[in-house]
């Protein structure tokens, strides 16, 4: 058996010595194992080659294991991560749950411990990936809204052009993206997701990482001047012809056209073919179905029990306003299969979960006295505008209308006051 053979495990951990006897421990088991010190490493490693598996310290120096295992879902969607942590909680469990880490191991290391972690893991990757080969997932639903989404879907996903989906956060791009890829003429590729972030700044990379691929840009209204022009530059020449494009924006692009943040000249290209997904207040007839989905996607791929939602239930989570969209429905339905007791879910668990605690409500409106009125005014403005971005699930333009504030002003605001909306 050559190495490539083997189950190939990248573990990324600061300590020396932890690195060390987790190599030694599943490179006897016939695993094959390559270490990485710290994130920025381990970005270098999985570009090289991608492994079978991630085993993902939480705290290191350069950036925390949360953020890169978003990261890496973002880029490897089914790439199986387990993280680790001597200092973990279950707020952090999980958020790590919630971002696709398959388990969570706490330190110190057993042998029996990981080696239970790491079979599981690559166990459950292989049952996942056999399942998902030959499996298109639809857009869930059978309201007129989303009847029409699939239909244009059907029309338009294997044309070489570049789709761009419009929406709100939340509403389900990214997942109306992975359907497109399934349907498109590169449905046998990757589909590989980029932000403004994660966007290459190099051509070369860039035309090399989406050919034969779907290339999936997210939120392509943050791209800074310099990647705009690159991906314009790309488009002109012909250098992304290869593969699906497909870009997403929860901004009114027109609007940053005008406002002289977006080139004008790549809107006309990337925007060739648009589709409007709804906000979820927009066809909550589709919540009941969402929501067995979401339990059904729950207890058979992440192991949670199973609990019925009873019509009560599910005829509040209708009349709920959602201004978090898909994404609040789906992490209210899983808060509530993790924390929920007995067989049912009723109308009252609902109202538990859509309310936030008295221990979150006296943190929120925690204001030191003792403060000048500067200080104190700021320390407000903070905790007003963090209440605001949390009831919209982290969606600025929403935030701004709760607010009372321009976008672009509250954008100004939250840079100030230093609040990373992708955090709340």
């Amino acid at each position: 058996m050559s190495t490539h053979d083997k189950p190939y495990i990248l573990v990324v951990d600061d300590e020396p010595a932890i690195r060390q006897l987790i190599q030694d421990i599943l490179q006897d088991e016939g695993y094959h194992v390559t270490t990485a010190k710290d994130g920025n490493t381990a970005r270098a490693h999985l570009a090289e080659r991608l492994p079978q598996l991630v085993l993902l310290d939480i705290w290191m120096p350069d950036i925390d294991g949360i953020s890169l295992l978003r990261e890496f879902k973002q880029q490897e969607p089914h790439l199986a991560v387990v993280m680790m942590s001597g200092h973990g909680t279950i707020e952090t469990a999980v958020e790590a749950t919630r971002l696709g880490a398959s388990d969570f191991i706490e330190k110190p290391l057993s042998t029996a411990k990981l080696l239970r972690g790491v079979e599981t893991a690559l166990a459950n990757q292989l049952k996942l990936a056999s399942t998902k080969q030959h499996q298109v997932q639809e857009p869930v639903g059978k309201s007129p809204e989303t009847t029409l989404l699939r239909k244009q879907a059907q029309r338009v996903a294997k044309h070489a052009m570049p789709i761009l989906l419009i929406g709100e956060g939340g509403t389900g791009k990214r997942c109306f993206a992975h359907y497109l890829h399934s349907l498109g003429s590169y449905a046998e590729g990757k589909f590989i997701e980029l932000s403004a972030d994660s966007f290459p700044t190099d051509s070369l990379k860039l035309s090399s990482l989406a050919e034969n691929n779907c290339l999936y840009l997210n939120d392509v209204s943050k791209l800074d001047e310099k990647a705009q022009k690159l991906l314009l530059h790309l488009l002109e020449n012909g250098k992304l012809n290869y593969c699906q494009l497909i870009f997403a924006s929860q901004h009114n692009l027109e609007e940053n056209v005008t406002n002289g943040l977006f080139h004008e000249a790549l809107l006309y290209k990337i925007n060739s073919i648009s589709l409007h997904i709804p906000e979820l207040v927009d066809h909550i007839e589709d919540i009941p179905e969402l929501i067995h989905h979401f339990v059904d996607q729950y207890t058979s791929e992440n192991q949670l029990p199973y609990r019925h939602f009873t019509v009560a239930a599910q005829n509040r989570l209708r009349n709920y306003p959602w201004p978090g969209n898909v994404i609040e429905l789906r992490n209210i339905i899983q808060r509530l299969l993790v924390l929920g007791e007995g067989d049912d879910i009723d109308e009252a668990d609902i109202e538990q979960a859509l309310t936030p605690s008295k221990e979150d409500q006296k943190t929120s409106n925690s204001i030191n006295y003792e403060l000048p009125l500067r200080e104190a005014r700021e320390q407000f403005e903070r905790i007003y505008l963090l209440y605001k971005l949390q009831q919209t699930t982290g969606n600025v333009g929403k935030a701004a209308k709760l607010a009372g504030m321009e976008r672009t002003h509250l954008y100004r605001k939250l840079r100030s006051l230093d609040i990373d909306t992708k955090q709340t």
